[in-house]
């Protein structure tokens, strides 16, 4: 088959650019390729090409081949990419005619049998309809890895901060995150004009700290210039250009920021007389969903959120994702769902990994360890290891004399994953809003993790409460610290935990029952 995913980050990068899912996305299309299908990957809404004094025409460049995947970029796109981004300008989000037109040439040109969409930041709902036309005869998939379609802001949380159970036809969207200009953004990234606050430029040369432990950082990524147009699908030397750090917000507390979260998929009140161009985006998106041949939840939860804000529950599935980690730590001697040798004495050995923002829930760990008592912390060895985690450093070390063990690393390589997890017992989850489907936890797992999570999201979906995890309430330290509490406490509980642990799906696994699904659609369409 000759399939297209479409995404907005860069492919190369990986979770380096785009998080979780670019690295999702890579796996998936470089399993795909060793299954024998012609693969292909679109980004958008990241490069911008100057002309004059504004930015070039929106077209689709052919990059380098990455691995035997084929590689395009939509270059001046109208709609920006990441997300938050946009989302002072929605209207472009809905309907973006010169971005469509081009992919229609584009998916023409290329002709695939399927066109899988991993994400539309960077593209328009309407984009979806103009490709589903000109793929003609072949299908089309929507995976829900985020919450982008529904909500501008990307996570549901009303300014970064309080879970957003009612937009009001849009009328909570307005100011809720007004990252930039999006306009004023294309010009910078064109280099018609200049970033007037550019973040501090990272210091290639500085290693990751591990306080005490000195760590190579990561291999830089080459940026070379954009491609060309797709007039013909030939093979050009280039890349994309990066997409502005994104740094979380430093607000004070929201009303009802602290509020423990439940994980009920509840319909989102809608008045049609409140619709502003917020509720508009919605309205397009959910429609762009529903024209889809199938629409694929990342978790039970996810599927029923989608359901519960007016997706057809006819095109909605549901599909877990799957990983290549469980090959990585196989090939690094650790391994899930066999025996576990009864833990060595001393503390209970903790991880955090991934990406410091609100959502992930850090600062709710380090609320919950204040309020563990004295003997408690005292048998906790914590790794945190993430990405800008430097705003919550201070509050970290404030705990380190009382920790058993305190480790601080400033991010790491996807490959390093099992190596960080070696010693380590157990993983804490503690996100704060409905987590689609965490990556972390599958990482956990793989590596033989058992999980301290938070319930909600689709986090409850992907353990067992008991079994081979601990669920906590969501968005309540307290619940986690009496968690954290009884780990140390219960005789053989991290034991029990460890062995119920299963090994997540592979890609492998993932990958053929993408094809099962495609071959199966494509077989309706050809009927009907």
């Amino acid at each position: 088959m000759r399939v297209l995913l479409v995404n907005w980050a860069r492919l190369p990068d990986g979770p380096l650019d785009g998080g979780g899912v670019n690295g999702y996305c890579q796996q998936l299309a470089l399993e795909l390729v060793g299954r024998g299908h012609e693969v292909a990957y679109l980004s958008s809404g990241v490069t911008y090409t100057r002309r004059g004094n504004g930015t070039g025409p929106c077209e689709v460049r052919r990059l380098d081949d990455f691995r035997g995947v084929r590689v395009f970029d939509v270059v001046n796109s109208p709609v920006i990419a990441p997300g938050p981004c946009q989302a002072r300008r929605p209207e472009a989000e809905i309907a973006s005619p010169e971005l469509e037109r081009e992919l229609a040439r584009f998916v023409g040109l290329l002709a695939p049998d399927v066109v899988h969409f991993q994400n539309i930041e960077g593209l328009s709902a309407a984009s979806v309809d103009a490709m589903r036309r000109a793929v003609g005869a072949g299908c089309v998939v929507f995976s829900l890895h985020n919450y982008h379609t529904v909500c501008p802001q990307v996570y549901l949380m009303q300014r970064g901060r309080v879970p957003c159970r009612n937009f009001r036809g849009g009328q909570a969207c307005v100011g809720c995150a007004d990252v930039c200009d999006p306009a004023e953004e294309r010009l910078i990234r064109a280099g018609v004009r200049e970033r007037h606050a550019p973040a501090p430029a990272p210091e290639p040369a500085k290693p990751r700290r591990a306080w005490g432990v000195f760590i190579p950082p990561p291999e830089p990524v080459a940026q070379p210039l954009p491609g060309r147009p797709t007039a013909v699908l030939a093979d050009v030397d280039a890349a994309i250009a990066p997409a502005p750090h994104l740094a979380p917000a430093a607000e004070p507390p929201l009303p009802g920021e602290r509020e423990p979260l439940d994980n009920t998929p509840t319909p989102d009140p809608w008045d049609p007389g409140t619709e502003n161009v917020y509720g508009a985006r919605r309205r397009a998106m959910v429609g762009a969903l529903a024209s889809c041949d199938a629409v694929l939840g990342v978790s039970p939860f996810v599927r029923a959120k989608f359901e519960a804000l007016g997706v057809p529950g006819g095109v909605l599935r549901t599909m877990p994702i799957g990983t290549r980690m469980g090959d990585l730590a196989r090939a690094a001697g650790l391994h899930a769902g066999g025996e576990v040798r009864p833990r060595r004495p001393g503390p209970v050995r903790l991880a955090f990994l991934g990406y410091h923002n609100f959502y992930k829930g850090l600062h709710c760990l380090v609320d919950a360890l204040e309020r563990c008592d004295a003997g408690v912390l005292g048998e906790i060895d914590l790794l945190v290891s993430a990405k800008a985690v430097e705003p919550i450093e201070p509050a970290l070390r404030r705990l380190r004399a009382r920790l058993a063990r305190l480790s601080v690393e400033h991010g790491y390589r996807y490959d390093e994953i099992p190596d960080l997890l070696r010693d380590r017992e157990v993983g804490v989850v503690p996100s704060v809003w409905w987590d689609n489907g965490p990556q972390t936890v599958l990482e956990f797992q793989a590596c033989g993790l058992a999980v301290v999570g938070a319930a909600v999201g689709g986090v409850p979906d992907m353990v067992r409460d008991g079994v081979d995890a601990l669920l906590f309430r969501g968005n309540d330290a307290g619940a986690l610290a009496a968690a954290l509490a009884r780990l140390g406490r219960e005789p053989g509980l991290v034991d029990r935990l460890r062995g119920g642990v299963r090994p997540p799906k592979g890609m492998g696994e993932h990958a053929a029952e993408l094809e099962r699904l495609y071959a199966e659609l494509l077989r309706a369409r050809r009927r009907g």
